[in-house]
């Protein structure tokens, strides 16, 4: 191989590394639980919050609900130095479709304290 393939070669395992590098994007986090869902009237008292991936909602779980990536997608979340991984198992509303993700209430807790309820975080597709 000569000089002159060997640098396309370089340059086009270089572009094609570049491309499929995950992005982080801004987006805005909040939280959702069973109570919470009971409050707003989407869900009744006493009955299993089955989310759209089929699987029982659980609030401490490492999960959340978003529209922007393919369910069971792995995600990293970022927070003022603090990141966690967590499963897109649920659908969040169509109005926030492009804008925010919607994490457990045991996953926005390793980030945030609750009281905060909407945050501005980094989040990257691991898979």
């Amino acid at each position: 191989m000569n000089t002159t393939n060997k640098t396309a070669c370089a340059c086009l395992c270089w572009f094609l590394l570049w491309t499929t590098t995950a992005q982080a994007q801004t987006l805005q986090a909040s939280w959702y639980s069973q109570q919470s869902l009971v409050r707003e009237g989407t869900r009744r008292q006493n009955e299993p919050q089955i989310t759209a991936s089929g699987e029982v909602f659980k609030n401490g779980a490492m999960t959340c609900a978003c529209r922007m990536f393919p369910l069971g997608s792995i995600l990293r979340i970022s927070y003022k130095g603090k990141s966690i991984v967590v499963r897109v198992n649920d659908r969040i509303g169509k109005r926030f479709a492009k804008t925010r993700i919607d994490l457990s209430i045991g996953a926005f807790k390793k980030l945030a304290d609750v009281k905060l309820g909407l945050i501005t975080i980094q989040v990257e597709r691991i898979k």
